[in-house]
């Protein structure tokens, strides 16, 4: 399945190519108490940036909120941080989601990341999607 990468219309201001799929993750979310909230979502896109995360629970994540995201194929826990609140379960939804950036990875979390993005990408048919991406986008 080719993807363009863009799940909603309208001008497309990314600066990373987004992988369209689902894997399952597990969110570690860092309360203001410190007490640390977990739960399993899914990734609906992943990018060197961040993800969209859905999840049917009604977690209290707002935005500047900090978490780690595990992705069991990827290997490693990514650092994130909540950026847009998207949907908590309204307009008879059963699911919330939100955009999660990446937050300052580290090399060898940086490289792993790297490889699973781009393996993801070839294993789910998107190459030609983000060469067309890569050339779109200003120098």
């Amino acid at each position: 399945m080719a993807s363009s990468g863009n799940r909603f219309p309208g001008l497309d201001r990314r600066r990373h190519f987004r992988v369209e799929g689902a894997w399952d993750v597990h969110v570690a979310a860092v309360e203001e108490t410190g007490a640390v909230s977990e739960f399993d979502a899914k990734a609906l896109n992943i990018s060197m940036g961040g993800v969209l995360l859905e999840t049917a629970v009604k977690a209290n994540l707002w935005a500047g909120k900090a978490m780690s995201i595990s992705f069991p194929a990827a290997g490693t826990p990514v650092p994130a941080v909540v950026r847009r609140f998207l949907d908590y379960g309204d307009a008879g939804r059963t699911t919330t989601r939100w955009g999660v950036e990446f937050t300052e990875l580290k090399l060898e979390v940086k490289a792993t990341w790297t490889r699973f993005l781009f393996s993801e990408a070839r294993r789910l048919g998107q190459e030609a999607a983000h060469r067309e991406f890569l050339a779109r986008r200003p120098m």
